[in-house]
């Protein structure tokens, strides 16, 4: 699901359950304080806005690839205002698509996609009507559109364009296009901006209220956040190490995974959500036996410098299970996974065995947490990709074995924000 996360087969990778070790004293604390009041979660009421069929036409997406080989490629959905935007990567495509399912613009790559039907070809500066512009895509992924709708799409270079870079050992070869409102090719962004040397390979698009553009990106040994102005020009740029994210306890040693980073909801600073294992030890034969997960922290950044400047414990779904012919418990958390942020709220999501996912809701202020539960089938997880409004709409492609349904679920309307809803 976010950059949000997606699967192609069973259950997406959030939905995971690791093994609790007996955590140090105020992490397990916290832990079990978080863990109290999920019974109490509320039901948030789903509405089912369109479907899409499987196919190459303009109102179809490809999301298993199932006349190629070749593994998947990715699927996201960004929404601004009640306008839904797809980029398939399978497809070659963006679609722009009405809260009704009325296909409005595409960009496609016609080496890729049959000629339009229900689109006229754009010829030169005439946009008037539903339009299709061809562009050619080789792996369209992370999407992202500002208010102003100018669309942010990520796409991969061919072979004789990448460049390979020794002090990462990896390759760079992705860079992020920009498209208009219209669906116009703009210019692609950089490492420095328009034009600059590409980015390695990218797990996150994000724009801010003042129309940024934040595009994350990852190597073996970091992670890399570039921060652009509306112009395409580096406001900052920082590396985050992977040896060297910031610890729950002072002099602590935990084993630091890096899950999500986007930047907060008031566009000045970056939120960080890390999970922490440790090396679990087997009582009986006092050796190695694995990693155990220990608990996750999610923390503000100031992206000029780098510096902390808040934190917050990520609420956990805990479970007992009972294993084995003699009934042994044994004691399960959900980990949960970093959504994005709305109005000054952190949600994270987890989800049970029977498909109700369950979300949690920090308030950055009064570090309030609140719970509510969603309805997935499991038989629409087949590919699942969510994506949270600044508003605080969430909203989710699933995919079924026969159609793939838009959906969402109206958080705002719970907080009283203001609506996108031009429905």
């Amino acid at each position: 699901m976010a950059g949000q996360g997606d699967t192609t087969s069973g259950m997406p990778e959030h939905f995971m359950v690791r093994r609790v070790f007996a955590p140090f004293a105020v992490i397990l604390s916290l832990l079990l304080a978080a863990c109290g009041g999920s019974r109490g979660a509320v039901a948030v009421a789903r509405e089912q806005l369109f479907t899409l069929g499987y196919g190459s036409a303009e109102d179809q997406v490809d999301l298993f690839q199932l006349e190629n080989a070749a593994g998947p490629l990715k699927t996201r959905i960004a929404m601004r205002e009640g306008i839904f935007y797809l980029a398939n990567g399978n497809g070659a495509k963006v679609m722009r698509l009405s809260s009704f399912g009325d296909v409005l613009s595409m960009i496609y790559n016609p080496e890729r996609n049959p000629e339009p039907l229900l689109l006229r070809p754009a010829k030169g500066d005439d946009t008037s009507g539903r339009r299709a512009y061809a562009h050619p895509f080789r792996a369209v992924g992370e999407l992202a559109v500002d208010s102003r709708q100018t669309l942010y799409v990520e796409d991969r270079l061919p072979p004789e364009r990448r460049v390979y870079d020794e002090a990462s050992s990896g390759m760079l070869d992705y860079v992020v296009l920009r498209f208009d409102k219209e669906g116009r090719f703009l210019d692609f962004l950089g490492q420095e901006g328009p034009g600059g040397t590409p980015f390695p390979y990218i797990v996150g698009i994000h724009t801010t209220p003042g129309d940024d553009c934040v595009v994350v990106s990852m190597t073996q040994t970091a992670w890399l956040v570039h921060w652009f102005d509306a112009r395409g020009l580096v406001r900052y740029a920082l590396k985050l190490r992977r040896d060297a994210l910031p610890q729950p306890e002072k002099d602590a040693s935990f084993i630091a995974s890096l899950d999500r980073v986007v930047p907060d909801s008031d566009g000045k600073a970056l939120l960080l959500k890390v999970d922490y294992y440790r090396e679990a030890v087997d009582p009986q034969t006092k050796s190695r036996s694995g990693i155990d997960y220990a608990g996750s922290w999610a923390y503000r950044m100031d992206p000029s410098s780098g510096a902390i400047l808040a934190r917050w414990e990520v609420p956990a779904e805990e479970k007992t299970v009972k294993q084995g012919p003699e009934g042994v418990s044994a004691r399960y958390v959900r980990v949960p996974e970093f959504l994005g942020v709305a109005g000054g709220r952190l949600f994270f999501i987890t989800a049970d065995d029977d498909g109700t996912s369950r979300l949690s809701i920090l308030d950055e202020g009064n570090r309030e947490v609140k719970r509510y539960n969603i309805d997935i089938a499991p038989d629409e997880l087949y590919y699942s990709t969510l994506y949270l409004s600044p508003d605080g709409i969430l909203c989710a492609l699933l995919g079924t074995k026969y159609e793939a349904r838009v959906v969402w679920w109206r958080f705002d309307k719970l907080f009283g924000g203001r609506t996108e809803n031009k429905r």
